[in-house]
């Protein structure tokens, strides 16, 4: 009894261990085993898109040169893992990232088609076997010029197997070195991805088409004024627009289809390039006399570094490369924050106007950072973000530019104005007054016709400068000149002699009766009361009038002499407190 009791006992334990080892198996096995397999995707007429996210399994084979067989016949001891939509992954090296996913298709009028909404990947290749057992391949992305994809399109583009209610296994092989991979891939009915096209290619269209009329726009305003911030202003947003049809899968498209090494690059080089030219832009525009000795030299040292380390990233790519690059990228846009700030303090209106334009591209411009450095997946906002904030931005900015180069004119122009004008009262200045004189004496003589020559003096300039002060008196003056101007002709000139004194040129043939009929006007004009001048005050005014040339005197061309002959009459005239206008020769 004792005997059998102790073999039982043995049993017992030898079936415990045996249980323990199958548990232990069993579990083992779990561990290597792939993950669940999924359901063949349906595709019927009534779906027109099914992303393949939550209905694919990825693998990652770390050197890359796992052929499509070998995944295949290995496929179960691989471990596989379902990709859900937010995944990201970084390919180190030649690595390549495999996605399998099964498709059943089950209306022979439906073309199918597989979409990486990604541009910029560097390899994208599709495999599946045939009704006969054969590979069929296809390859798209930017190691291959766009005219040899399967479609040329904006982004990689591959037609599934058509055949009728028969599951298809298709192994998506994907490269793409340095920048994490994150692309979304989707099925699409032909024709709703074509109807997308379009929507997407008219979208665009219309922000490249506004690129190219404000490019343009800014050269010619740069050509027509000598403004060189338009000139500025059109290298950056020609800058920018290039950058996002690279990174949109646009320029590869129609700028550089057959350029596979150039598509490759272009992204890496005209992103960082924007940084730059912006760097630029609102350097110049902003003044760097706004910025201050530090800043500015801080401006141009960054932007110089930048085009180095992406001289230095296209000679030698590397993942240290464009990480630097990416840097130098973040570190430029702080610096135009920095820039914009400062500016924006100075409260001049177009540097706001230019400061919220550039704001929503300084904003959305940390979206490719943060992809760069892993910090964010690719997605509508990732890839279309920038070229919503560009299309804000570019209207404003124009706007803005276009505020500052009027307010710029307006002062060059007061600037030039200074030598034909008095700053005072904006009439004709002594000089040129002079030489209008003259000229008119010269037409006078050469055509026999008369000139009409008004010196008018503000008799009561004294009295209001000593009864209520300087400004008043000041006011007095461009009160006079403008009732000058008012009755001036097109051909007349007014001009600013000397303090109180002015003098009306009468362009010929002039009658000695209109002469004085201006004279009597602007004795009348000067009795009437003003808002501007003290309560009761009105101008008052000696005038002389002569009809030129006088035959009688031999004064010739000489304007100046003229003038003293005026001025003497007028020196009599205000002696005589009884009479305002004196004709001295008629």
């Amino acid at each position: 009894m004792l005997s059998a009791r102790k073999t039982l006992s043995r049993r017992s334990r030898s079936l415990f261990a045996a249980l323990a080892l199958s548990i232990w198996l069993l579990t083992l096995s779990g561990a290597w085993a792939q993950a669940p397999v999924l359901e063949p995707i349906v595709l019927s007429g009534a779906i027109t898109s099914i992303p393949l996210a939550q209905r694919s399994q990825y693998w990652v084979d770390p050197d890359g040169d796992k052929s499509v067989q070998w995944v295949e016949q290995h496929q179960h001891q691989l471990p596989f893992a379902v990709r859900d939509h937010r995944h990201r992954v970084r390919l180190e090296g030649k690595a390549a990232l495999w996605v399998r996913f099964d498709a059943q298709v089950e209306d022979n009028l439906v073309h199918w088609e597989l979409e990486l909404a990604h541009s910029g990947t560097d390899l994208v290749s599709i495999y599946h076997r045939t009704a006969s057992g054969e590979w069929n391949e296809q390859r798209a992305g930017d190691r291959l010029a766009v005219n040899d994809w399967v479609y040329a399109d904006r982004f990689p583009v591959m037609a599934l197997d058509t055949r009728i209610n028969e599951p298809v296994t298709y192994w998506v092989r994907i490269e793409h070195a340095r920048v994490p991979f994150s692309g979304p891939l989707t099925i699409h009915n032909h024709n709703t991805l074509r109807e997308l096209r379009i929507h997407q290619q008219f979208l665009l269209g219309a922000y490249f088409g506004m690129v190219l009329l404000l490019a343009t726009v800014a050269i010619a305003n740069a050509a027509v004024f000598r403004d060189s911030s338009f000139a500025y202003y059109a290298a950056y947003i020609t800058v920018l627009g290039l950058a996002l049809a690279s990174s949109l899968g646009v320029a590869g498209q129609f700028l550089w289809p057959g350029s596979p090494r150039w598509n490759g690059m272009a992204e890496f080089v005209l992103l960082p390039m924007v940084a730059v030219v912006g760097l630029l832009f609102v350097r110049h525009v902003v003044q760097p006399r706004r910025l201050g000795r530090g800043l500015n030299r801080t401006a141009l040292a960054l932007a110089a570094m930048l085009v180095l380390v992406v001289a230095w990233d296209r000679v030698a790519p590397s993942a240290l490369s464009l990480q630097v690059v990416t840097v130098g990228g973040a570190a430029t846009m702080a610096l135009v924050y920095v820039m914009l700030w400062a500016a924006w303090r100075t409260g001049d209106r177009w540097v706001r106007w230019i400061a919220l334009g550039i704001l929503p591209v300084l904003l959305t411009g940390v979206l490719p950072v943060m992809r760069n450095l892993d910090l964010l997946s690719s997605g509508f906002l990732s890839q279309y973000g920038m070229v919503i904030a560009a299309a804000i931005e570019a209207p404003l900015l124009f706007y803005g530019l276009l505020q500052r180069s009027s307010i710029q004119h307006e002062a060059q122009t007061r600037a030039r104005a200074l030598a034909l004008t008095e700053p005072l009262t904006g009439l004709t200045n002594r000089h040129n007054g002079m030489l209008r004189l003259h000229e008119s004496l010269v037409r006078a003589q050469r055509y026999n016709h008369s000139i009409a020559l008004l010196l008018i003096d503000l008799d009561n300039h004294a009295w209001f400068e000593r009864e209520h002060g300087r400004e008043v008196a000041d006011r007095a003056l461009v009160l006079t000149g403008s009732l000058l101007r008012a009755i001036a002709r097109d051909v007349d000139t007014a001009t600013r002699v000397d303090d109180r004194s002015f003098a009306l040129l009468m362009e010929g043939p002039v009658r000695p009766a209109q002469a004085v009929a201006a004279a009597t006007h602007i004795l009348a004009g000067g009795l009437r009361p003003s808002s501007q001048l003290p309560v009761g005050a009105t101008l008052r005014f000696k005038i002389v009038v002569a009809m030129l040339p006088e035959p009688g005197l031999e004064l010739l061309q000489d304007a100046q002499a003229h003038l003293q002959w005026l001025r003497g009459a007028l020196d009599d005239l205000r002696e005589n407190n009884r009479k305002s206008i004196h004709t001295v020769n008629f």
